[in-house]
């Protein structure tokens, strides 16, 4: 299948900068796709699987978003096991292990200057590259053919085909909604639905804003039960404001099973900055290091508080060593999480 000089991957948050690179590649020569091409009711994977595999290079804008992303390692895997891979970093980065042996080229600090040595030295990879799988894919495509049959001399008057023309070639490149902007065929109505961002766009902006939000968080500072089984940690719990209920079933917010344990057991809240755990009639009792809890009292850091056969010792962590779920203020970052797993 005949494709594309070069495929762009990079993760939305990089959009302007794949639009930048898209346009410089395409004022060099070579026939650009990236995912602003695909069009209403295309279904988005398999076009871009096809996009890509029929490309003769693939460009991976490597970013720490582009590097967390699935789509784009997925899709620089596809393309490094073509052997068409031609990575880029426009911002400092770990690259995923598995590519850091690969040569990439540095232009994080490429600002457009199509004249800088660094952008030149790529364009002339990539000059080798596309020239390379081109002849290849020639080769194949001349060895699988049958011999080409002589055409009939034209008839005088009779249409000749040409080859397009650079700006036709170039056309490719450009965003079909921008192309009618461009000739005035878009309303004013339409123009404003279209500056505003699809669902999936909202979406994933939503959840790199969570993710954003829980990573300045992550550093702070937590009480926390954590669940011993067998004298090691099976679970931590974040104690917020609000109160962690322990008890047999629902609604408590810790259940826990076992002989002693009554249906609403206990309370651990925060006050001033310290733990207290308050017995709610509970039928066995709740226990502190050992000693029964009587009504309400405080449980130290380094304690350990029993309900049954089921201990719980309260420690200090930072917000990010708590295991997903188990933080009722992880500003829904590991919720969104889980529901972006599919996205790029």
């Amino acid at each position: 299948m005949s494709g594309h000089d070069i495929f762009i991957s990079y993760c939305r948050e990089e959009r302007p900068v794949a639009r930048r690179f898209a346009e410089c590649f395409a004022d060099e020569g070579f026939s650009v796709w990236w995912d602003a091409q695909l069009h209403s009711g295309e279904t988005f994977d398999e076009v871009i699987e096809r996009e890509l595999r029929a490309a003769k290079a693939v460009v991976v804008l490597w970013s720490p978003r582009s590097v967390a992303s699935r789509w784009v390692r997925a899709e620089a895997t596809l393309a490094d096991r073509d052997n068409k891979l031609v990575p880029i970093i426009i911002e400092p980065c770990n690259r995923p292990i598995i590519f850091e042996l690969t040569h990439a080229a540095e232009l994080a600090e490429w600002t457009g200057d199509t004249s800088e040595a660094s952008y030149q030295t790529l364009i002339r990879d990539l000059r080798r590259m596309v020239g390379k799988t081109a002849d290849a894919q020639a080769a194949a495509t001349a060895a699988a053919s049958p011999p080409p049959q002589a055409e009939p001399d034209a008839m005088p008057g009779s249409p000749v085909e040409t080859a397009p023309s650079a700006t036709e070639a170039k056309v490719n490149l450009v965003d079909p909604d921008e192309l009618l902007r461009s000739l005035g065929r878009l309303s004013k109505a339409q123009e404003s639905e279209l500056a505003q961002p699809t669902p999936k766009e909202a979406e994933e902006a939503q959840f790199y804003k969570r993710a954003d939000e829980y990573r300045a968080h992550e550093g702070d500072k937590v009480h926390c039960l954590e669940r011993l089984a067998g004298g090691d940690v099976e679970s931590s719990f974040v104690v917020t404001p609000a109160g962690l209920s322990i008890g047999r079933s629902a609604p408590s917010d810790i259940i826990v099973g076992g002989i002693g344990v009554s249906r609403a057991h206990c309370l651990v809240e925060l006050a001033a900055d310290q733990l207290r755990v308050s017995d709610l009639n509970s039928t066995n009792g709740t226990f502190i290091d050992d000693e029964r809890v009587d009504r309400s009292a405080v449980l130290e850091v380094g304690s350990v508080l029993r309900i049954g056969n089921v201990l719980f010792k309260h420690e200090v962590r930072s917000r990010g060593d708590i295991q997903p779920g188990n933080d009722p203020a992880d500003y829904g970052f590991n919720t969104g999480a889980r529901e972006m797993r599919a996205a790029r």
